[in-house]
């Protein structure tokens, strides 16, 4: 076996409450265009990912007082890095 051979992928998924019109926006565009770019993505008490990914998923609900939330899905596109928090 060859060292670092194989193919290394990261999947990660989130949801949350959008916080203006904007960000609800540049997700909205980055998925339906199939985008990819470099995201930083911290978990809190885990470590920091950074690197390409691309959202594979997007789901909208709302509730009776209009809360917009989402549930997004990304999937990496390129080489990795992790730093422990």
């Amino acid at each position: 076996m060859l060292a670092g051979g194989g193919i290394k992928r990261a999947s990660l998924s989130g949801a949350g409450i959008f916080k203006d019109q904007a960000s609800d926006e540049e997700i909205r565009s980055l998925f339906f265009a199939g985008t990819i770019r470099d995201w930083q993505l911290v978990i809190p008490d885990f470590g920091t990912i950074e690197g390409a990914f691309q959202i594979v998923a997007l789901e909208f609900s709302a509730d009776h007082a209009g809360e917009v939330t989402f549930d997004i899905s990304l999937e990496s596109a390129g080489a990795l890095s992790f730093t422990v928090i």
